[in-house]
């Protein structure tokens, strides 16, 4: 199956979505349009919609491919349980430039979060790895947000880093032996850290409904920019959505 979605899905992910209201067992649910360029030799730049769907709950918390439960009932500590799609696979006919490859399957990555929040911002650690052992490896992620309210908006800029172990870079930015040519050596992939910032615009526009729009630039390490089926040394991500609270 052709995903197209490959990059798009983790960066809309890792923009955090929090409601202009809040209330307990709020679920939400809308239609967004995404563009994203995607770093493989010959993937151009896509415009593509995606459901919107997401629950807030005391504890539980659900978005497009995540599901978080928080162990903690603390407004300024929370320790989690995290559950995400990794969509980070591709399919060969992706792109001519990934002729003989193997497809890379997405996977489902599991682990815990632990957040920290004040009136200076927000502040997260995460820890995932592969459960359905695709990749085998795992992911440590920390990021900072600092939420604003400017009138109706809700802005919230951020910045991250991720760290990624050798077998999940090695999986999804390796080339095997048997998938080498002369344009395309072998190639195996090491741990690597991956640097983004983003933004994340939130607003009211009406009784139960909301704007919500973002966008991400993810810098990747020399590991992944060096494999001989990436082209570019970026990801970027911009979406927008308009969402419905039940």
């Amino acid at each position: 199956m052709k995903q197209t979605h490959a990059m798009v899905v983790p960066a809309l992910l890792g923009l955090a979505f929090v409601p202009v209201t809040s209330l307990a067992g709020q679920w939400g649910l809308g239609v967004g349009v995404a563009v994203q360029q995607q770093p493989q030799q010959g993937i151009d730049t896509e415009a593509f919609v995606l459901p919107f769907p997401s629950y807030e709950g005391e504890r539980l918390s659900l978005s497009l491919g995540s599901v978080s439960y928080s162990l903690t009932d603390s407004d300024r500590f929370r320790f989690a349980l995290e559950g995400q799609v990794r969509f980070d696979g591709y399919d060969p006919d992706d792109s001519a430039m990934l002729t003989g490859m193997q497809e890379r399957d997405a996977t489902f990555d599991a682990g815990f979060s632990v957040a920290t929040s004040g009136d200076w911002g927000i502040a997260t650690l995460q820890v995932v790895g592969d459960v359905l052992s695709r990749h085998k490896g795992y992911e440590i992620s920390a990021s900072y947000e600092y939420p604003v309210k400017l009138g109706r908006w809700i802005v919230a800029p951020s910045i991250g880093a991720n760290w990624r172990s050798d077998d999940l870079v090695d999986y999804y930015y390796g080339v095997r032996s048997f998938e080498a040519t002369a344009e395309r050596p072998a190639y195996t992939g090491e741990s690597v850290v991956n640097a983004s910032v983003g933004v994340t615009l939130m607003r009211e526009i009406a009784d139960r409904w909301q704007l919500v729009g973002g966008a991400e630039y993810v810098l990747l390490g020399d590991d992944i920019e060096d494999s001989p089926i990436i082209d570019k040394d970026r990801e970027t991500v911009a979406f927008g959505a308009i969402v419905y609270l039940f």
